[in-house]
């Protein structure tokens, strides 16, 4: 418990250290510091990641995950990804507090929670791969959401004319081009999931597996049509946040509804 008790404080840290970047204008001249933020929020990673050691010891041994801890295990995949992007991509600070609000409530519902309130997933050892590649693939498209809103945002403030951005916040067309390449990437691994999950379904063919594939694979079109659109047709904004926060909702339908029923 103290691992994800001090986890949520690094996290609360590190969302700290990001808010006043956000917001002010008086240092304009003045990058913000990577360095503090990277460690702070790596440290709150990894002591993450150590709460969720038993669980994976639990799924190696005896095949079983509850749902709540597949979602901290989606959202430290997510906050990784994240914390890592922030050495090259600068346009990731504006989704770092929604990433690590989504840890920190991960953290919170698998710790305080007690776990004979879940109900448990039973899995295979085939499904190793699959399970991993879907939690992955599940982590670049949030992150292809958040950048959907950051776009959005952006946009409409410039319209607006009336915001003052921080020196931290991305151009119109840096996050445009950032969010197209993980969105294609999302689409491409979502993609992969869906052909690593055939040979599972053929052999076991169940409702539960049917459940997963169809909603995944609304998710694989609705993906491909927000991609189609933003390329050939030049769709942004508001469009484009349905598409994607719809993809996610059925994503996250096909992973977690059969247990919710």
């Amino acid at each position: 418990m103290w691992f994800a008790i001090f986890s949520i404080l690094f996290y609360l840290i590190s969302v700290l250290m990001i808010a006043p970047l956000l917001t002010s204008v008086e240092n304009t001249q003045h990058s913000p510091k990577k360095t503090p933020l990277f460690f702070t929020a790596l440290f709150a990673i990894a002591l993450h990641i150590i709460t969720l050691c038993p669980s994976l010891k639990e799924l190696a041994e005896e095949h079983t995950f509850t749902l709540i801890q597949i979602s901290s295990l989606m959202s430290v995949s997510i906050s990784t990804l994240a914390v890592f992007a922030i050495l090259s991509v600068n346009s990731i600070w504006f989704v770092l507090p929604i990433v690590f609000a989504f840890s920190i409530f991960n953290l919170i519902l698998a710790t305080f929670i007690p776990s004979h309130f879940i109900q448990l997933l039973n899995q295979d050892s085939a499904m190793l791969f699959h399970i991993g590649l879907s939690i992955f693939t599940y982590a670049v498209c949030f992150i292809a959401m958040l950048y959907a809103i950051q776009l959005n945002w952006i946009d409409r403030s410039l319209k607006a004319k009336k915001t003052n951005f921080s020196p931290i916040i991305p151009s119109l067309m840096t996050v445009e081009r950032h969010f197209a390449r993980v969105f294609a990437f999302g689409e491409l691994l979502l993609t992969l999931t869906l052909i690593s999950g055939i040979y599972h379904s053929i052999n076991a063919l169940t409702a539960e597996n049917i459940h997963k594939a169809l909603f995944s694979f609304f998710a694989w079109i609705v993906f491909g049509i927000a991609l189609f659109g933003h390329w050939k047709k030049g769709w942004h904004g508001k469009r484009m946040i349905i598409y994607a926060i719809s993809g996610i909702i059925l994503l996250t339908i096909a992973y977690f509804g059969s247990r919710l029923i």
